[in-house]
């Protein structure tokens, strides 16, 4: 009996360090255009094209994908001086780092 309370108690343990191990799924670009274009004004939504864009290419690292999202973000955010679009432009960067650094 002591054998087998034994073992559950191990499986039980295994399974909670399992779980809790996958925490964050990966973020495909679907996921990631879903959640840039939602509540953002039509003259905004061309900047999620931009940021989808970093993820054609493959990078070592996160960081070095973090990188190319704070390049476009640079980008972006100097051709939009006026036209309204900071926070969408916020937004698309922070999902563009979610996405480096759920997948890579």
């Amino acid at each position: 009996m002591r054998t087998v309370m034994s073992g559950v108690v191990m499986f039980l343990a295994l399974a909670a360090v399992v779980s809790c191990a996958k925490t964050d799924p990966r973020m495909t670009l679907e996921d990631f255009m879903s959640l840039c274009v939602s509540g953002v004004s039509d003259d905004c939504r061309g900047a999620c094209d931009d940021f989808a864009g970093v993820f054609v290419v493959t990078y070592p690292t996160s960081g070095d994908c973090r990188r190319a999202c704070d390049k476009v973000q640079e980008r972006l955010g100097l051709a939009d001086v006026g036209q309204g679009c900071d926070s969408s432009l916020d937004r698309a960067g922070d999902l563009c780092a979610q996405y480096c650094d759920k997948n890579r």
